[in-house]
């Protein structure tokens, strides 16, 4: 019998100078023990610097790593360069993250277990930020950060989503709440939306 396809995954990476960082964060993905992704890097403006570590990739990986530079610098927390990736997103689900994170091996593996088993609309882990008072909360750096979905209490790096219920709304708020706006407009785009909380550490937050 055969088995049905593997859902797909869009990834949207935001990036600007970032040029240490940016090569752990797609060495995250190559490292997965799940590759159903496709990797797209936006850049805030162009950079040949970037560019030259970027191409590198692509052409190594042209399944899996693509990449784009805006034509202007919006210097807006990314936030711009996220709505244009949600548009652009053509996997099943999406997940939103920056050129300074990074992610363990089986993460992917685990958060599509959890999307597979459950047919959920939207699925969230656990993480770690690098920051003290991480979400005004009084700990210190690399403590447990627990997640769940509301403000405060999440990252946009640590869930994936159906990539149907994120076009419905784009990325709207171009504010340091983005991340928490965001949320919110899948909640509401999605009535009743499926969700699953793993208690796995999965993803550093930088």
């Amino acid at each position: 019998m055969n088995q049905p396809p593997r859902k797909t995954l869009s990834i949207v990476c935001v990036s600007y100078q970032r040029y240490q960082q940016i090569p752990i964060l797609i060495h995250s993905f190559l490292a997965q023990t799940l590759q159903n992704f496709k990797l797209k890097i936006y850049h805030d403006a162009p950079d040949a610097k970037m560019e030259a570590i970027l191409a590198r990739y692509k052409a190594e990986y042209p399944s899996l790593i693509d990449y784009q530079f805006t034509g202007q610098r919006y210097n807006d927390y990314g936030h711009s360069l996220r709505d244009i990736g949600i548009a652009e997103a053509d996997g099943d689900y999406l997940l939103i993250t920056n050129d300074d994170n990074y992610y363990v091996p089986r993460f992917l593996e685990f958060m599509f277990q959890a999307i597979e088993a459950g047919d959920v609309d939207l699925v969230l882990c656990d993480m770690i930020h690098s920051h003290n008072r991480p979400g005004g909360r009084p700990q210190g750096p690399y403590m447990l950060f627990q997640t769940a979905p509301q403000r405060l209490a999440i990252d946009v790096g640590c869930m994936i989503v159906r990539t149907s219920i994120a076009k419905k709304f784009g990325w709207r708020d171009k504010g340091h709440d983005g991340d928490a706006t965001y949320l919110e407009d899948l909640i509401r785009a999605a009535p009743g939306l499926k969700y699953s909380k793993l208690s796995h550490v999965l993803f550093v937050h930088n």
